[in-house]
């Protein structure tokens, strides 16, 4: 054994644990996903796991809309996750010491919980459930007086536990650092929370990638003052180590409006059905950054409509061929277009007229077998 290995075996032996290995292991990202197909298209299935995650735009931009659809469908999935590993150990005939324990602490602790940080204290609880937040089993943080430091001392903590499956802090634009608290209005600061979010950066950065905690932080902008010509016009608060630490940055834009037959309209309008949430990828570590730009569809009824993306793609990617102003549904496993099977044998096409009229054709019982393999072909296109 050389020196080098024999100094790897006693790092692992004195901190318990693999720091050195011989050769790497691949481990796939897992993801949280987007109710949206659209927007998982561009990040390849959702926000990492274990990473951290910034939600950046300007005010009414849809930043804390997607955070919430991103809360809803997480606690879905730690739900499931749980309830398989449940159902596994009581499957078995017999258990071990170890299961039996892990079976307890399991049922004692259950599925992991999703934890919102509202320094803006905007929180909606209808608007929430509207799109999919269990508000009931959500873990909930409404700053008083704390400081920033404080908070992410806390953050921290509780995400180190291991129970946290999500952290969501809305927003860090809105934290106030310790020395902001204890000077006057009109005394003069510097750095606002730049040093608190720098240290907490460093911290939970390594606390989420060993409890495989998502964290997204909301933040906000700010008028770049010193950007040349043709440089950026906005940048965000707390300094560049967040923007390091970040494994994934999206920039929110409010898109446009649109009436009930989802037709755009000006932003004049009087009565809008929903807008275009636009996102921008400004840089991902988990995924190849081909997918620069996109948007979903939010509705003001119902949140955000998955069908409307899931049509997109399926037109983009030729599941849905346009032909004119009718559309037909082709079987990329077999590359023919569907049909109909009539009474008296022959096959006709299943078409529809006018791009409109596809997601009630869609929604429609008798034609579920349609609309499930056209949402199996574009998950795989965004896979």
């Amino acid at each position: 054994m050389s020196k080098s290995e024999e100094l790897f075996k006693e790092f692992n032996k004195k901190y318990k644990t693999e720091l050195f290995t011989r050769g790497t292991v691949i481990h796939n990202c897992s993801r949280i996903p987007f109710s949206s197909p659209r927007a998982n298209y561009m990040l390849y299935g959702g926000i990492p796991r274990g990473r951290v995650t910034e939600f950046a735009g300007e005010e009414g931009s849809g930043k804390t809309t997607t955070a919430l659809d991103i809360a809803g469908n997480a606690q879905k999935l730690f739900y499931d996750e749980w309830n398989e590993k449940v159902q596994e150990l009581e499957s078995k005939d017999k258990l071990n010491k170890e299961q039996s324990t892990k079976l307890l602490e399991l049922r004692e602790v259950g599925p992991k919980k999703v934890l919102w940080v509202d320094c803006e204290n905007t929180f909606d609880d209808v608007w929430s459930e509207k799109l999919g937040v269990d508000v009931k089993e959500l873990y909930y943080m409404s700053p008083d007086s704390q400081s920033a430091e404080e908070i992410f001392e806390m953050v921290n903590q509780i995400i180190d536990t291991g129970e946290i499956g999500l952290c969501v802090i809305d927003s860090l634009g809105m934290m106030v650092s310790q020395q902001e608290m204890e000077k006057d209005i009109e005394e003069s600061t510097y750095g606002g929370i730049s040093r608190a979010l720098t240290k907490f950066s460093k911290k939970v950065e390594l606390t989420c990638a060993k409890t495989n905690c998502a964290l997204i932080g909301i933040n906000q902008v700010r008028d770049n003052l010193n950007a040349g010509y043709g440089g950026p016009a906005y940048t965000t608060p707390g300094g560049k180590c967040w923007k390091h630490v970040c494994s994934v940055r999206l920039m929110f834009r409010q898109g446009t409006p649109f009436d009930e037959q989802y037709k755009d309209v000006k932003k004049s309008y009087e009565n809008p059905y929903g807008h275009r949430v636009q996102i921008n990828v400004a840089k991902t570590k988990v995924c190849k950054p081909d997918r620069k730009l996109g948007f979903y569809t939010l509705t003001y009824e119902n949140g955000i409509d998955p069908f409307v993306d899931i049509v997109d793609i399926a037109i983009a990617r030729d599941i849905i061929h346009k032909a004119g102003g009718w559309f037909t549904f082709i079987d990329l496993d077999s590359g023919e277009v569907m049909c109909n099977k009539e009474e008296d044998g022959t096959l006709t096409e299943i078409k529809v007229q006018g791009q409109a009229n596809i997601i009630p054709f869609l929604q429609q019982e008798e034609n579920k077998d349609i609309c499930d393999m056209v949402k199996k072909y574009v998950n795989r296109f965004i896979s």
